[in-house]
């Protein structure tokens, strides 16, 4: 995988409530050199972990947690300048209007897509 460095020791919090999922996301991102905070399966962790959280350099945030939206984390992490993307089995048109600009994988996702979306985030950071 070509990049690899643009995650390396950089925090990444995964946002997921499908265990398995979230588990692969973390053992790949683990592989190319991220440190990863959570993984996560509710609102209410999320946002106990981003306010215990010094520094989150990106967020992979699963759109639906149960009966949840994840739109009020995504909202904090907007507010910190924390890229993000989404991980969804819904299409564009179905995320919040103030969410249509970040960047979607739409489940079923692999891993190293989203591995490529927060290394193009991350990269598009580091050329502003």
């Amino acid at each position: 995988m070509c990049n690899v460095g643009k995650l390396t020791r950089r925090s990444i919090l995964i946002v997921e409530d499908e265990y398995l999922k979230a588990r692969d996301l973390a053992e790949e991102l683990e592989m190319v050199g991220a440190e990863v905070l959570g993984p996560v399966a509710t609102l209410h962790a999320a946002q106990q972990l981003i306010t215990r959280c010094e520094r989150i350099d990106a967020a992979v945030l699963d759109v639906k947690l149960g009966t949840e939206s994840v739109y009020p984390v995504a909202d904090t992490l907007r507010r910190r300048g924390i890229p993000l993307v989404f991980c969804t089995g819904y299409d564009r048109s179905a995320l919040a209007p103030a969410f249509r600009d970040a960047l979607l994988c739409e489940k079923p996702s692999e891993p190293a897509d989203i591995i490529q979306a927060l290394q193009d985030q991350l990269g598009s950071r580091i050329a502003a």
